[in-house]
């Protein structure tokens, strides 16, 4: 039997970004969703800026429920959890600080989950630079290039599990498994894969659209590849028969000789002494030849995940 209070639970971790925080509630007060249907579950994980003033202001003015959460800082994954195991919803929408909801961003996440009922069938919406941002060549590197891979299709597998924007039945999760609160990148896939096992689909709605406002730069972009690199090795550590899944992502411990060859020519040309040269190429070539550019950026990225990979697992081999 079914005993939700709301149709509809949006989770948020927050850690030190109430202004961004603030136009994301903003966002989510004004919704076309009845505002008795849903409620905002905010997950502050420690922070130690506005983030409780912020959101217990929206809370006082709000017609929706909004409940603030807080927790000692153990990362955005434990924040999800909390949130999850506390939400009334009959639906959780996980999205982040920083994502800005259109309107009817919710009432799309209730209308396709409607569509499709099924416990393990997931909603995957649509994500873009916000225009308010100042546009940057790394957006479409990264979350740009994140989605326009799904551009046509409807049917998605497990990759897809976004967590920016995406909606689960709060009893599948809570049936099958919740964030993997040691890994603090890929957290979302690592989730999916996981709940793969036990169904999971999901169903691809461009019009449940929401706005990142986060302006990307060069440095923050190569850093993500650090994350990417460190996250794909504590994956492999805690799964190992993983490995053949993980090689798509850019894990590259493989036993195919060509994909190892590959990784090897990969290293010899791109490396912490070659790095600063192709750097610099990289920026001269962002406004002369943008495909150039994107070219050089992949593999500076690959090159920095691939060396983080390797140190986290010279760490752990030695511990």
């Amino acid at each position: 039997m079914d005993t939700s209070k709301f149709d509809i639970s949006v989770i948020i971790p927050s850690y030190n970004r109430c202004a961004i925080l603030e136009r994301c509630l903003a966002a989510l007060i004004t919704q076309t969703m009845p505002a008795e249907t849903y409620e905002i579950v905010v997950c502050d994980d420690g922070s130690a800026d506005q983030t409780r003033a912020v959101t217990e202001a929206f809370a006082q003015k709000a017609a929706c429920s909004i409940v603030y959460l807080f927790q000692p800082n153990a990362g955005a994954n434990a924040a999800r959890n909390r949130g999850i195991t506390s939400a009334k919803g009959r639906l959780l929408l996980i999205i982040n600080d920083d994502t800005i909801a259109v309107p009817d961003l919710l009432r799309q996440h209730k209308l396709s989950n409607d569509q499709y009922p099924d416990e393990s069938i997931a909603i995957l919406g649509r994500m873009t630079i916000s225009p308010e941002v100042p546009p940057s060549f790394f957006a479409s590197l990264h979350l740009d290039a994140d989605y326009d891979q799904w551009q046509g299709k409807k049917e998605l597998d497990w990759r897809a599990f976004y967590t920016c924007n995406v909606s689960v039945k709060r009893s599948f999760l809570l049936k099958y498994g919740l964030f993997e609160e040691g890994i603090r990148y890929h957290e979302d896939l690592e989730l999916s894969e996981r709940l793969s096992h036990h169904g999971l689909k999901i169903i691809y709605n461009p019009a449940a659209l929401g706005y990142h406002y986060h302006h990307l730069e060069e440095t923050e972009y190569l850093n993500a590849a650090k994350k990417d690199g460190k996250a794909l090795a504590r994956w492999y550590l805690k799964f190992p028969h993983l490995e053949r899944i993980l090689v798509p992502f850019g894990f590259h411990l493989t036993s195919d000789p060509m994909k190892r060859a590959y990784y090897i020519l990969g290293d010899l040309l791109i490396n912490r002494y070659t790095r600063p040269l192709l750097l610099k190429l990289a920026r001269w070539s962002i406004n002369k030849n943008g495909d150039l550019a994107k070219f050089l950026y992949w593999k500076l990225y690959a090159s920095f995940r691939r060396e983080a990979i390797n140190e986290e697992l010279e760490t752990a081999s030695s511990r």
